[in-house]
């Protein structure tokens, strides 16, 4: 096991998230162990990550023609927020005028992307070298991550909302920066973000492997929803009734997880439509006007 680990990027994203990265925390989420030692997760933690992610968009909806691939690596945090912006590159944003308003959908439901991904990372097996892949087509995203199912588990206990964490140490350092919300909940969040839609997604387990299949919907349907079902003015009326709002208050109204959550959040306060007055657990949401 190298003992010559760096955390370059793991520090910077623990400041960012204004979370402690002392030696004693390193030792309370596992990365290093009462000697003092890296351990496993440490290397997960660490620059020099030996797992990756691997991305690649395809012509059509088979592999014989490749448009573009990308392979990331280092800490596990950072192949996230890497291989999310990749997959958004993909995921085409379109727009529909109806009664003068104008309705906007993505390809595929941002916080199904977010779970999709999140799920790859945290439950993968990890005794497996191989990469975590990702597959574009034309039509649908493939998440495919090393390990199938924890022993004793069936896909309809995953579908009832049963959970086993494969890797625990690891479910709960995206706890601790509060990336997830808790264990086990993303498929149900994935199922939930595509019951109203015509095209399902697909949960494969197999003997190694587990992939989840997402399908596009802005060529499959279109949506008959106005304005005021889109997720930006959802948060926005939230303000009718109230001087501020809280992330638990946006993630209980969109039934998402803290990722997805901030990523509209984000977007929000970059165009100035919401300010963040606070900070840290105390941090709360005004409408920019006032």
């Amino acid at each position: 096991m190298n003992q010559e680990l760096r955390f370059n990027y793991a520090t910077d994203y623990f400041a960012k998230k204004e979370v402690s990265f002392t030696d004693k925390n390193k030792f309370t989420l596992g990365i290093i162990d009462c000697d003092g030692c890296f351990t496993n997760t440490g290397l997960l933690i660490s620059d020099q990550c030996d797992f990756t992610i691997k991305c690649a968009v395809f012509e059509g909806e088979g592999k014989l023609v490749f448009k573009t691939r990308k392979e990331f690596t280092g800490f596990i945090l950072k192949q996230l927020e890497d291989s999310f912006e990749f997959i958004n590159l993909a995921n085409n944003l379109h727009a529909d005028i109806k009664c003068l308003d104008r309705v906007e959908t993505y390809d595929y439901p941002p916080y199904a992307v977010c779970e999709a991904l999140l799920n790859t990372i945290i439950h993968r097996d990890y005794n497996f070298s191989g990469s975590t892949i990702i597959n574009i087509y034309s039509n649908r995203i493939e998440f495919i991550s090393l390990g199938g199912l924890v022993k004793g588990l069936t896909i309809q206990d995953i579908l009832h909302g049963a959970s086993q964490t494969r890797n625990t140490i690891i479910a709960n350092f995206f706890y601790r920066l509060r990336l997830v919300e808790s264990y086990g909940t993303g498929l149900q969040r994935i199922l939930e973000t595509y019951n109203d839609k015509k095209e399902q997604h697909t949960i494969e387990p197999l003997p190694a492997s587990f992939i989840v299949t997402l399908p596009k919907i802005n060529n499959v349907e279109k949506q008959n929803f106005s304005k005021d079902d889109s997720d930006e003015s959802k948060i926005l009326s939230l303000f009718t009734q109230n001087k501020y709002i809280t992330r638990k208050n946006i993630q209980t109204l969109l039934k998402c997880s803290s990722f997805p959550a901030r990523i509209i959040i984000n977007k929000l306060v970059s165009e100035n439509k919401i300010k963040i007055v606070g900070k840290r657990r105390s941090t709360k949401y005004i409408i920019a006007d006032s």
